[in-house]
This record gives C-alpha cells, structure tokens and sequence, in this order.
C-alpha cells in the first residue's frame, strides 16, 4: 500500500463532506448482517448483527485516484469480545471503540486502522452513528436529511 501521512489522513477524516448517493431508507438483511452504504467523495459502510445489534461498525473509506489503494480512515465499533478468541476485558474489542487509520501502522505493513481506542462517547449503534457523523463533518443538511439523530420516546408522568 502506498504510504498516507498522518497529516493526509486526519484531514480526509475531518475535511466537509456531501452525500453524492443516498444510503438506503432501512438497512439491508445480508446474512447475520443488515447492512447500509453511502457514497460521499469517500464511502462510509454500516454493519450491525440482527441477533447482536451492539455488534457494529461504520466506517470511513477512501478511494484515492492518484493510483494508490482505497484506505480505511475510521471505523467506530460496537462490542465484539472475540477478538484473538479470547475474552479480555481490558481490550478495547470488548467494549465500544474507535478504529483510526495511522501513518505508523500503515509503515509497520498493517491494515492502517489496525488499532483501536476504548471510547465512552457512544453506547449504542445509535449514538455511534451520531458521533461518527460529527467526526466526519457530514454536512447539517445530509446528516438531517440521510441520518436523523434518533430521540429517546419519553414518558408523560401527568396525572
């Protein structure tokens, strides 16, 4: 893979971005999966397991076109403890965690978002999926038309 510097990456993951082709109204059943996709000038994809819906991931691809390969910039994840088949509750698989492409794992000849980071900004696929739009600087307008926060019902408690 062709080299990215951390410079490039942190300002494709934070530059502004517009939805070029709309992602699906509902998610799509592939297998365990449901699935979504969107295109911006890069791709973000959307897995969540049916049966396990704090199974998750959304990520951030991009294609260059300067000839070098198509690089994962961030993925935020859900919990999946079976990472290396063991359960250890001190890595960051066993809890919700944050994916973001380095410089130095792409050198190291590692998949560039190799590592990951336990995260306390989300708890669900939900919140995920709101702080993932953030990071990315999706534009208000694509946010609230694609990827509308979703609100908590609340309880009128009148008597």
């Amino acid at each position: 893979m062709a080299d990215f510097s951390q410079s490039e990456i942190d300002e494709l993951i934070r530059c502004p971005k517009r939805v070029t082709e709309a992602p699906r109204r509902e998610m799509k059943p592939d297998g365990a999966y449901l699935r979504n996709n969107a295109k911006l000038v890069a791709s973000i994809f959307i897995r969540k397991i049916e049966d396990f819906p704090e199974n998750f991931s959304i990520g951030l691809m991009y294609s260059p076109h300067d000839g070098r390969e198509t690089i994962t910039l961030l993925r935020c994840n859900g919990k999946h403890g079976d990472y290396n088949k063991s359960f250890d509750p001190e890595h960051p698989h066993c809890d919700f965690h944050i994916h973001k492409a380095t410089e130095a794992a792409i050198e190291a000849g590692l998949a560039p978002e190799r590592f990951a980071k336990k995260t306390m900004e989300f708890a669900s696929f939900e919140e995920a999926l709101q702080v993932f739009i953030t990071m990315i600087n999706l534009s208000t307008t694509d946010t609230q038309k694609h990827f509308p926060p979703k609100t908590q019902a609340s309880f009128d408690f009148k008597q």
